[in-house]
């Protein structure tokens, strides 16, 4: 694992990120300004981001909301947006970064994933880090910065921590179990189904997916993984984070805060909206 991402990482180094920012009327605030951020990512694919800072001289802290698995990430609610950048980036497929390639949902996890030179997943990873390297090439930008997602977004926030040490604090909720062998066995609901759906048709490539999928194993990445984390699971989640994982993530993270909620995927809903809001504005010191 460590040996392949360090080549990703050797790849994007070479590649220049080019940003450009365009300012967005309608979203923008009397305290803060919305942009639209694109970027180049590996092999230069142009990626997008939305992207708030605060009205003032800076520089401010940044809260960065890794995207889950869906065509559409778009601008959320947050009370931190007036103290903090927000950025909710993209990765390759998804709307706004969909040129040369969409992504289908469900079909991404499995997109080309027969051969580990054309599996989509590992370059959706290799966005989520360059989407913070984006961030810190902001000149507003002080370097305090927290990661926060969902699902397949809850994986890039850990697994982007475990890379980047820069990262101060990760919220994840319900994190995707891609690359875990268990969570083959233990799939009863999608996304993780989907897997489970391809091996239906072609049984005989299972380990050769479990080979291309392994480097993105988030009990891999865990003991990384060395700054605070918030993680919340639903007791009956079977398509994203089955409890028994989860609870063996959280024992893998050294500094792990864990919520379990009653349900599914969710991971405790606004109960829990809440409590992370308050665990973020704490850990980016802000109001």
């Amino acid at each position: 694992m460590d040996s392949f991402w360090a080549e990703i990482d050797r790849q994007l180094s070479e590649v220049p990120l080019e940003m450009t920012l365009e300012r967005n009327d309608f979203y923008s605030q009397p305290d803060w300004d919305v942009f639209q951020l694109h970027y180049a990512g590996l092999k230069g694919y142009r990626l997008f981001a939305w992207l708030s800072i605060p009205h003032g001289t800076g520089p401010f802290p940044a809260l960065l909301r890794m995207p889950d698995y869906g065509s559409v990430h778009d601008l959320i609610y947050t009370p931190l947006r007036s103290q903090a950048i927000v950025m909710n980036p993209t990765y390759r497929g998804q709307r706004q970064s969909d040129v040369p390639f969409q992504a289908n949902y469900p079909g991404l996890l499995t997109e080309g994933i027969e051969n580990s030179a054309t599996y989509v997943v590992p370059l959706v990873f290799a966005d989520a880090m360059r989407g913070l390297d984006a961030l810190f090439g902001l000149p507003q930008a002080s370097g305090e910065v927290a990661l926060t997602g969902a699902g397949l977004g809850g994986s890039l926030a850990l697994f982007t921590a475990s890379r980047r040490p820069q990262v101060r604090a990760v919220a994840s909720d319900t994190p995707l179990m891609l690359g875990n062998p268990e969570a083959l066995v233990q799939a009863a609901a999608y996304p993780l189904a989907e897997l489970q759906d391809y091996l239906r048709l072609h049984p005989q490539r299972r380990e050769k997916i479990l080979a291309n999928t392994a480097v993105m194993n988030p009990l891999e990445m865990a003991p990384r993984i060395l700054v605070p984390v918030l993680l919340s699971l639903g007791d009956k989640d079977r398509g994203q984070c089955p409890i028994s994982l989860g609870r063996l993530l959280a024992e893998r993270i050294s500094n792990c805060d864990l919520r379990v909620y009653q349900g599914a995927g969710e991971g405790g809903g606004h109960e829990h909206n809440l409590v992370r809001t308050g665990w973020l504005k704490e850990r980016l010191g802000v109001n």
